[in-house]
Order: structure tokens, then sequence, then C-alpha cells
């Protein structure tokens, strides 16, 4: 890297922004690169702003280059319940570790073999609840709708984003990818977000079982796969993100997230809920999440369906069919 960078989301108002210019031993200014030449001394300061319009004013002054360090706020605790579960974890890196000794590798499937079980799991549960009602949220197929069986359904949205590090302008940050057919799913930091209107869903309904199917696309990779005791997460949103313009920096089109990449969970209306929907492990072939808790969740009276981004503990990565992709039995689907 050539340059250090610090962003920094700021409301009208007076601000005092700091940075170390050494926060770790990998980034920002280094003493030696790893060809081992000595880098050069800092020069020059840049302030630069991400989409900025006419009649903006930014003031800039008492700048101070300090030599000693400049002490440091203690991270804000984050604890995520886990919905269906009395578990209460940091992130899912500490659920992964919770859950390990009790993972065991789940079968391969595809999204038919998929479907058919959900199906058969369906009878088993007519029989004892005669008035049960299967429906089938994926974008191109009917089935949604007890009261308008022939309508196809189209209230999907997806939209793949990025807050990787290093910090600063760097173009992946700023980019929407809510027009593609596959994309990656992965950390945090490199995950989707995903939405399902399930407003056809009546209101007081009894969910007996909701299961969410997000279909691999490409083989699995060898450092990262189903096969590794791994744990997924769909995470709650709590901002009306648009598909076509969210990024790292807004999740609307000129509606800026708290912090890149949505991730501060403080105060009272913080970019994402302190709830995880769903968790799970994935698999080969087709992934297959029990969502029932997410659609209870949706459908009580008391939350609004603002989406989720589904993230993992980093022991799986994989490229996931979206609702862009051609063939409809590939794209996500809730039943």
């Amino acid at each position: 890297m050539s340059r250090w960078c610090k962003t920094a989301i700021l409301r009208p108002g007076r601000h005092t922004i700091t940075a170390p210019l050494h926060p770790n031993a990998w980034s920002a200014i280094r003493q030696k690169l790893e060809n081992g030449k000595v880098m050069g001394k800092c020069v020059s300061l840049e302030f630069f702003v991400y989409s900025p319009h006419d009649g903006d004013t930014v003031f800039i002054d008492n700048i101070r280059l300090l030599a000693k360090k400049e002490p440091t706020h203690p991270p804000v605790k984050t604890e995520f319940a886990v919905l269906g579960t009395d578990l209460k974890v940091s992130g899912v890196q500490e659920l992964g570790k919770k859950l390990a000794d009790k993972w065991k590798e789940p079968p391969a499937t595809t999204a038919a073999d998929a479907e058919a079980a959900f199906r058969a799991r369906f009878a088993e549960l007519r029989k004892k609840h005669p008035k049960a009602v299967l429906a089938v949220f994926r974008d191109g197929e009917a089935g949604f709708d007890a009261a308008n069986p022939t309508k196809v359904f189209a209230g999907w949205r997806d939209a793949y984003w990025s807050s990787h590090g290093p910090d600063g302008a760097n173009t992946d940050r700023a980019n929407n990818r809510g027009k593609v057919g596959t994309e990656e799913v992965f950390m945090r930091h490199r995950s989707p977000l995903f939405r399902v209107d399930v407003a056809s869903i009546p209101k007081g309904a009894n969910v007996l079982a909701a299961e969410f199917l997000l279909v691999r696309a490409g083989n699995p990779g060898k450092e990262q796969n189903a096969r590794h005791a791994n744990v997924w997460v769909a995470e709650a949103c709590n901002r009306p993100w648009a598909e076509y313009d969210v990024n790292a920096y807004w999740y609307a089109r000129d509606k800026f997230w708290k912090a890149v990449g949505g991730m501060d969970w403080s105060g009272d209306d913080p970019d994402f809920l302190l709830v995880y929907l769903a968790h799970g492990p994935g698999r080969e072939g087709c992934n297959v999440w029990d969502f029932t808790e997410a659609v209870k969740f949706w459908t009580d009276g008391r939350h609004a369906n603002h989406g989720f981004m589904m993230h993992g503990d980093s022991k799986d990565w994989f490229r996931a069919y979206y609702r862009e992709a051609e063939k409809v039995k590939d794209r996500p689907a809730l039943r």
C-alpha cells in the first residue's frame, strides 16, 4: 500500500477524528515492505468525500500528528440472540465454536431432493394439521399465495456488497452487485443481503415449518467447504435497503449506514439487529437452513421485514445462485 486511509461516516455537525498510523503489523504505514525496502516519509495529507453534493461544505482544522498513542475506546460489546435457542453470542465465530462438537457433516443434496424432503415433511404435518398450506416463495414460480394459486412470485431481493479492507477509497466498497446471477457468500464483510416478501402469509397464521434453500454454483474450494465443521447465520437487517443502490457506504441512495458495512450495532436504531434469525451448517449442492423462527419473526406483527445478511464463520465459502439466475429452480427459495 502506498497510502494510509481512515474512513468516517459523518453527519452534519462537529467531529473529532483520530486514527493510528500503525494500527497493526500488516496494514497502513509499515516500517518495511515485504521486499525489505524502507518506506518513505509522509509527505502529504489528502481529504476526499464519497458522493458529494453541490453546496456541501466541510471545514477541516486543528490537524495534529502525535508521537504518543491516543487512548482508544474499547469496542462496543455485541451480544446476538440466536432465535430458537437460549444462546447469546458475540458473533458467528463464537457460535461456531459453541456448536463445533455437535457438528455432523450434512449429506449433499440438490434443490429437487431438498424440496421433495420438505413436501414429505408437509404431508406428515397435515396429518396433525389438516388445514396446513404449503407456500413456496421463489421468483418466477407460482404457489406462494393460497388465495391466488397461479400467481407468480416476484418478491425476492438480493444484492452482494463488500466492506473488505483495507480502509480507504477502494472501488469494491462502492460497487453495487444487485443484478448478478451468481456471487459469493462468505464472511460478514463479504456476503449478500436477502429479502423475501412474506406479506401473503395471513396475519395470525401458525408457522409450522420453514426452510431457506440457497443453491451452490460451482464446485467447493479446497480450503473452505461444507465438509469442515461450519456454521452460517441470518443476521436481521434494520434498514429498508435498495437492491440496486446498497453498498458498503449506504443502504439506499444518499442514505448512509452508521458505519462502513453496517457494522455498528449500538444505540436504539442500529443498522442491523442483534438477532440471528436462523443458523446452521452449510452443505454441498444445495444449502438448507431451518427458517421457522425467521418467518415467525417477520409475521408476528412486531418486527419490520428488512431481510437479512447470510454470512458464516469462515470455515465454508461458496458461490451461490441469486434471484437473477437463468434457471428458476436455481434461485433462492423459502418454503
